[in-house]
């Protein structure tokens, strides 16, 4: 699905990449729009997003806040199948797509919110710098997309050393 979207895939061509018979996943998944949300559903970012990140107390403000997004990055690189199926089903305005991304962003905007709270107190409005990040982010993942000779690491390093510019001046 990340490769060929939801409407691309059949739940056929689905059966076919698990192993499995169609039958096998219409018992567990009435549709694929029912799949997608168990598929964002077991990666579990709601537990996730929960846990406290791993900071050195003795860093800056400024490494802090670079360490806050470059953990946000990489988690997004681990999950990229995952996010370029659903960013690309967001962006194709699929049905099943919005309330799962509603979801998420319900889940992830807080959650990013208390990193930088717990992580860069210095930053005065929590919230407006969690929308930055994600937004820096998105970026990111577009720029990944769209660049595909670039070093992954080095997009998310460049965004990081930015973010304290914007945030912290």
């Amino acid at each position: 699905m990340a490769e060929r979207g939801s409407a691309g895939t059949s739940m056929r061509r689905l059966a076919d990449a698990c192993g499995v018979r169609v039958a096998a996943l219409y018992h567990y998944f009435e549709s694929k729009d029912a799949l997608l949300a168990a598929v964002i559903e077991e990666r579990n970012y709601g537990r996730r997003i929960a846990e406290p990140l791993p900071l050195q107390a003795d860093a800056t403000a400024t490494e802090r806040l670079a360490s806050v997004f470059r953990q946000m990055w990489d988690g997004a690189l681990e999950e990229e199948a995952v996010w370029r199926l659903l960013l690309g089903e967001g962006i194709r305005g699929e049905p099943s797509a919005l309330p799962v991304g509603r979801e998420l962003l319900a889940t992830v905007i807080p959650g990013v919110a208390a990193f930088v709270r717990d992580a860069v107190p210095e930053i005065s409005d929590a919230n407006a710098a969690a929308e930055v990040l994600l937004g820096q982010m998105f970026l990111g993942f577009i720029r990944h997309m769209f660049e595909p000779d670039a070093d992954p690491r080095v997009i998310g390093d460049e965004i990081a050393g930015r973010l304290a510019d914007l945030l912290l001046s």
